[in-house]
């Protein structure tokens, strides 16, 4: 009878052994992260103004389906029109004007079934970072970051990003605001995992992109594209225009992260058989997973 009940054990432990394997496997957890600049809606665009774009655009972000994902140069009647289109989605952020609905958010959205959002805010890059509207040095305008501490539901999992749109003149400003997103990075993150979206307005060869990835920092954040280990697609530029006949050269649009992160893929995604584009900047898109 003993050697009955001991038999009696042995589909258990078979099924255990089976399935072990895949519950090792579900014990990692993704995350996919979008930033695109969607360009201002202005009617000097024409044909290409952001009421012939916002639907495609918007179905362009649920097919892609991130979990977070960073704009940049979103009006108050874009984010509105976006919050309408993005169902599933919250959105977190500030108009860089005047903190409330004036001029161009950097704005974070996220999937409101995967994320919580814990704490946030928004400063400005500038000399004075906590008083709305202010302007930094040599910058032509006011320019935000965007953060946010998400718990990934699933894993309770908790990392911070930031997103952000530098000057696209002051060349002063764009290095200063990268030494204020690193030591605002410490000072906000601690210790924990961190995400940097943005459009930067410089390429990698740029002072203010070799200040953010210093090794050296208090937060080491690193360029998924050059991280990406499994994937890395689309072309090796961001800024494309609206003009067909325009030859795209520069990659300024980012998402940078912290070494807690194993870099999955980077896709640049060309979306350039569409017309009118879905905006002048080719979105960014990372999966990344925690370590």
């Amino acid at each position: 009878m003993k050697n009955i009940g001991k038999l009696r054990f042995w589909p258990i432990i078979l099924i255990l052994c089976l399935i072990s394997p895949d519950l090792s496997a579900q014990g990692s957890t993704q995350i996919k992260v979008m930033s695109w600049n969607i360009r201002l809606d202005t009617k000097n665009d024409g044909a290409s103004q952001w009421k012939y774009r916002k639907d495609a655009l918007c179905n362009e972000v649920i097919l892609q389906s991130p979990d977070v994902l960073g704009v940049q140069e979103a009006l108050h009647n874009q984010m509105k029109d976006m919050r309408k289109r993005l169902k599933g989605y919250q959105n977190l952020g500030v108009a860089r004007d005047d903190g409330k609905k004036a001029g161009e958010y950097s704005a974070i959205f996220y999937n409101r079934k995967r994320m919580k959002a814990i704490r946030s805010g928004t400063y400005w890059l500038s000399e004075t970072p906590d008083i709305p509207g202010s302007r930094g040095w040599d910058a032509a305008c006011n320019r935000v970051v965007t953060w946010a501490e998400f718990r990934e539901k699933s894993s309770g999992k908790h990392f911070v990003m930031f997103n952000t749109h530098f000057d696209h003149m002051g060349d002063t400003a764009r290095v200063e605001s990268a030494i204020l997103i690193i030591s605002k990075a410490g000072s906000i993150a601690g210790k924990l995992p961190v995400i940097l979206t943005g459009d930067l307005n410089v390429t990698d060869k740029h002072r203010a992109y070799r200040i953010l990835t210093y090794p050296e920092n208090e937060v080491v954040l690193s360029d998924t594209r050059v991280r990406a280990g499994a994937e890395i697609k689309g072309p090796d530029f961001t800024f494309v225009g609206f003009d067909p006949e325009f030859v795209p050269t520069q990659l300024i649009d980012y998402i940078f992260a912290t070494w807690d992160f194993k870099v999955i893929s980077n896709h640049i995604l060309d979306f350039r058989q569409h017309i009118p584009y879905f905006s002048d900047h080719l979105p960014v898109i990372s999966v990344l997973e925690f370590k």
